[in-house]
């Protein structure tokens, strides 16, 4: 049976016997009847939903087990895992007797995407059944949604054996699952109000829990002389035990743990998901960076979809990089990030703005002088953005390939200039901060060049509260004297002129190229706007005849391609970290 037959016979079955939709039949019918129209990743979220509500009683019957297999095994081939081969130490500890040394590895990620690791951890709750609420994002989901529900039954038949919860401090192993490691450590922290101070009983639980797992590890038997375990950040997050004390006691009892014995544990890896974090063990494992891994050219660090993505661009007659947010993220500048809008933008937290993307369509604006004072503040940033890796990468190997290439992006960053790509081969249908426009649109040519206005107002923007204190320095069209914005699709008056040329670019090159291999390698272009990039790439696809193919890079459920495509031959997709994948791709 094919992945989309699978899915959807799993999907039945699991709408059928939900306790939820049968007090929601008109709900229920609507799923079984529309399950064809929805996209695969819509289905796919269904199936995670569903998988999250639901009971370990009754079991799964085989069949739709046998049906989860595979949709794991689909899933997990196009997933970007970070091998701990290609991890760098920071430091090791030995133990007192010298017998033995364990590595201590910093690393910032998804756990759930680690491999040749002997266990990884998960912050479970004390009933160890998993989260039952599918919009949390706490690792114990993530780790449940990517193990799939075998994990649960198996603590459910752990805990059915037991007298009572397990409680904080202790630590309980169960098997990997459809996760790529085989064994989790589940460990139940001290769970704390937000903004509490944790008592002393608290912090020996926190103890404890490491200890717990420490002692769990030592007794896995494990293939090979390596034995690595990887650890999160236990009780921070929703338990809200204070991320710096957490990661100090992490630290200190996993050291003292290993000095003390001679352990066969190889490698610890401290694993940290946010830059905050990862900033508070870099500087207890004194001042270690959190390295990229290093791309592995065998078999060890590249996934069957990776495997397929290579080859195609290898024989490509012509490439398009079809480049959303998500890439320019995997450089910093991230639309997402409340700490990025923090850092740069503390004089527009009170407007109760918290990210970039939060700024979109804002029409609360006090004054035009405030708003340009963002606008300017904004451009300044993105003016001295540090040049990238991952641009730098990309375009070095672009550069490199016989191939016919365009650059297609819907960001109006520039940072694609900016890391030396030439406009030559480059279009941007949604515009750019390099110009401004006049919103009323008073004639065709009312665009002008950004910098201009940006230098003569930079030295007007209070340092404190980033307001324009000039009204001097707000644009103004040069031709009717009104209002005037950036020039990017957000509305209406969006005025496309500025962007003929490339969009007469990028018209040759689809003419160049027609009745030729083509490759459209789009990466981190989300659902927000999919009309710009991503259902226009789908379209080439299959307008072609077979003769083009789509590589889409992201994370999650945003990466997933139609199944019809994918199993056509005509589409695949790498969900992880367009930071890891785009060197791991550009390999020689």
């Amino acid at each position: 049976m094919g992945v989309s037959r699978s899915l959807k016979a799993a999907l039945q079955h699991l709408i059928k016997e939900s306790k939820a939709l049968q007090k929601h039949q008109q709900q229920r019918r609507y799923y079984l009847e529309s399950l064809d129209e929805f996209p695969t990743s819509t289905q796919l979220q269904l199936l995670r939903q569903l998988l999250c509500l639901r009971s370990p009683e009754p079991p799964l019957p085989d069949r739709i087990c046998e049906n989860l297999q595979s949709i794991y095994a689909f899933l997990h081939s196009h997933r970007f895992l970070t091998h701990v081969d290609s991890l760098q130490p920071v430091k090791s500890v030995t133990s007192l007797k010298k017998q033995t040394q364990t590595n201590l590895i910093l690393w910032q990620g998804d756990i759930t995407t680690l491999t040749g690791v002997a266990a990884i951890t998960n912050a479970a709750n004390s009933q160890m059944l998993g989260c039952f609420q599918p919009s949390h994002r706490c690792i114990d989901n993530v780790i449940h949604s990517w193990a799939g529900p075998g994990l649960r039954q198996e603590c459910y038949e752990i805990m059915s054996d037991r007298t009572s919860e397990l409680p904080a401090g202790d630590a309980i192993t169960t098997r990997g699952h459809h996760l790529p490691v085989p064994y989790v450590i589940h460990t139940v922290g001290p769970q704390l109000r937000q903004g509490d101070k944790p008592t002393e009983t608290e912090r020996r639980q926190l103890e404890g829990c490491y200890t717990s797992i420490l002692r769990e590890a030592e007794l896995l038997t494990v293939a090979g002389s390596r034995k690595a375990i990887a650890l999160c950040c236990v009780s921070t997050g929703l338990f809200a035990f204070p991320p710096s004390e957490a990661a100090e006691i992490a630290v200190r009892t996993t050291t003292q743990w290993l000095e003390g014995r001679d352990s066969t544990i190889t490698d610890v890896i401290f694993t940290t998901f946010t830059d905050a974090d990862t900033s508070i063990y870099q500087d207890l494992l004194k001042g270690a960076r959190s390295h990229d891994p290093v791309p592995i050219s065998g078999p060890l660090g590249q996934s069957p979809s990776l495997q397929l993505a290579r080859s195609w661009l290898k024989s490509a007659d012509a490439i398009v990089i079809s480049a959303g947010a998500g890439l320019s993220a995997s450089s910093g500048l991230d639309y997402t990030s409340t700490a990025l809008f923090a850092k740069h933008f503390p004089g527009f937290l009170k407007y109760d703005l918290t990210t970039l993307y939060s700024v979109f369509g804002f029409a609360g604006w006090p004054s035009e002088q405030d708003r340009w004072g963002y606008y300017f503040t904004h451009m300044n940033m993105i003016k001295s953005w540090p040049k990238s890796s991952v641009y730098g990468t990309l375009i070095a190997w672009l550069k490199s390939q016989a191939a016919d290439v365009h650059v297609r992006t819907s960001n109006a960053d520039g940072l694609f200039l900016a890391n030396g790509w030439s406009e030559e081969k480059l279009s941007t249908p949604q515009g750019t901060y390099a110009v401004l426009q006049c919103l009323a649109n008073c004639r065709p040519d009312a665009t002008f060049p950004t910098m201009p206005y940006l230098d003569a107002a930079t030295p007007f923007l209070d340092p404190v509260t980033q307001h324009l204190t000039s009204g001097n320095k707000i644009p103004l069209c040069e031709y009717c004297h009104g209002p005037m914005s950036i020039c990017v699709r957000a509305g209406d008056w969006f005025n496309e002129r500025p962007f003929a040329a490339g969009e007469q670019r990028w018209r040759e090159f689809k003419r160049r190229n027609a009745g030729k291999q083509v490759v459209v390698l789009e990466l981190g272009a989300g659902n927000s706007t999919p009309g710009v990039l991503k259902w226009p790439n789908e379209n080439m696809v299959e307008r072609s005849g077979g003769l083009t193919k789509l590589i889409r890079v992201g994370m999650g459920l945003d990466a997933v391609v139609s199944l019809e495509l994918e199993e056509e031959g005509q589409a695949t997709y790498i969900d992880g970290n367009i930071r890891e994948v785009v060197p791991a791709l550009c390999l020689p």
